[in-house]
């Protein structure tokens, strides 16, 4: 959508009531911050031409360069008496729709308006687009005057990616009306796009093992109750008509009985690593690989969901932790605050959060039989200590590491070699890794690295 200025004189809309969400339109008188002021610059050389003139005319005796000489003199003057107004502005700004899904677009449409007694001769207004969404159609800037009781629009088009995306101040360059001085501003303008992330299942399993003796649909290497053909035993006095291998007793006048694979429910925390150090990105034009990882966590939640299992939620960062649980609700719950939990941010937190005491926190709140799958990128060493931790606790660990390196730059090779060797030594420990590089599928590569590790 192009960018478009209208000129109205209107009345002013009424603002939002205190209970309507911030991520809906909002019309407010926003906080004016001044930032700087400085010189344009722009009349430093009308001055020194009035100098030069006058120099001239009086050491060659021409009265015209004179002329010249007062002419910038007045110039100046106006200069001088012209001052930068202080912006009085209201800001309305919608968003269509409110609650995207990934992917969908969404326009952003902006109105300022001048609410002062005073016109503001030269403004240029610069929207704060958050970090992680692009601008797909149009512009969030716009350069225009106003006068008393005059509004301008501009809008754009961005793309919706899952998670909860903070619209940052409007930034405001203010010129008087001979462009000799910019005071710069920030309105302050509160609100939010939350897109709700809808996970879509994996085909594939993701544990190692059993973990709990509730029923569910984890297949063990235990005879019992099932769906799956496991062995045939002697028959026992005792077994049931249904569980009888007549095929064998035909043959042979022998009974026998099937036994099948017990399934059994397993007990997981899926732990997300979403330490500062693990927002990196190998374009500028890519989301960062923490967004990865939560994508990745959110499809592992909504597979062992299906599966009758009980999830949890925890983080390796800002502090996070939803006990495992199962049913409707509980899913509701583990997908709202992957959604919109500003643990799970496209900002990196402000600090660093120690990882063996997180890790410590984590271990006293986990049953014994609890397996976990982290998400993590494994960009540094430190991430190791965590899986050390929880694997000689005895909880099973699967990690589930998208990949964020590239052989494009020498540091990006480095980088990569020293991540291989990070992958060989949590092999060492026992632990799978599922490596998840962009151009695979997810489930391609759960389903090679399980299948390979189970044999």
């Amino acid at each position: 959508m192009s960018t478009t200025q209208h000129r109205t004189e209107q009345k002013e809309r009424t603002e939002l009531s205190d209970g309507e969400n911030e991520n809906e339109t909002i019309n407010q008188s926003p906080r004016v911050r001044h930032i700087a002021s400085h010189s344009t610059g722009r009349w430093k050389v009308v001055g020194g031409g009035a100098i030069l003139a006058a120099g001239v005319s009086i050491l060659a005796r021409v009265p015209a360069l004179l002329l010249v000489c007062v002419m910038a003199v007045g110039m100046l003057t106006v200069r001088q008496l012209s001052s930068v107004p202080n912006p009085e502005v209201t800001v309305s700004r919608s968003l269509s729709p409110v609650d995207p899904d990934p992917g969908e677009t969404v326009t952003v449409e902006t109105t300022i308006k001048n609410v002062g007694e005073r016109s503001l001769p030269d403004c240029r207004f610069i929207a704060g687009v958050p970090d992680e969404l692009r601008v797909s159609n149009g512009t969030p800037r716009l350069a225009t005057r106003l006068a008393p009781g005059e509004e301008c629009t501009f809008s754009y088009d961005i793309k919706a990616e899952g998670g909860t995306h903070k619209f940052e101040d409007i930034y405001l360059i203010l010129s008087d009306a001979v462009g000799a001085t910019e005071h710069e501003y920030k309105l302050g303008v509160h609100q939010r796009l939350d897109c709700r992330r809808n996970p879509s299942p994996l085909q594939v399993p993701v544990l190692r093992s059993v973990t709990t003796p509730y029923a569910g649909r984890l297949s063990t290497e235990q005879p019992g109750e099932g769906l799956e053909f496991f062995a045939v035993r002697e028959y026992r006095t005792g077994d049931p008509l249904k569980r009888i291998d007549w095929n064998q007793y035909a043959s042979s006048k022998q009974l026998a009985t099937l036994q099948f694979r017990t399934e059994r429910s397993a007990s997981v925390v899926i732990l997300v690593d979403v330490r500062k150090d693990a927002y990196v990105r190998t374009d500028p034009e890519d989301n960062h690989v923490v967004e990865r990882g939560i994508e990745a966590a959110g499809r592992a939640l909504v597979t062992l969901l299906d599966e009758d299992h009980q999830v949890g939620l925890a983080t390796l960062g800002p502090p996070f932790w939803l006990a495992p649980s199962d049913g409707t609700n509980h899913r509701n719950r583990a997908l709202d605050a992957l959604s919109c939990n500003p643990v799970f941010s496209s900002t990196p937190p402000d600090e660093e959060y120690p990882t063996r005491l997180r890790t410590l926190e984590l271990l006293q709140r986990l049953t014994e039989p609890t397996q976990v799958i982290i998400c993590t990128p494994l960009v540094d060493d430190r991430v190791e200590l965590p899986l050390q931790m929880l694997e000689s606790d005895g909880h099973e660990v699967t990690v589930l590491s998208p990949n964020p390196a590239e052989m494009d730059t020498r540091g990006g090779i480095v980088a990569t070699l020293e991540r291989q060797q990070r992958v060989s030594r949590i092999h060492g420990y026992g632990i799978p890794v599922i490596d998840w590089d962009t151009d695979t599928p997810l489930e391609t590569t759960v389903a090679q690295t399980m299948h390979g590790w189970s044999k």
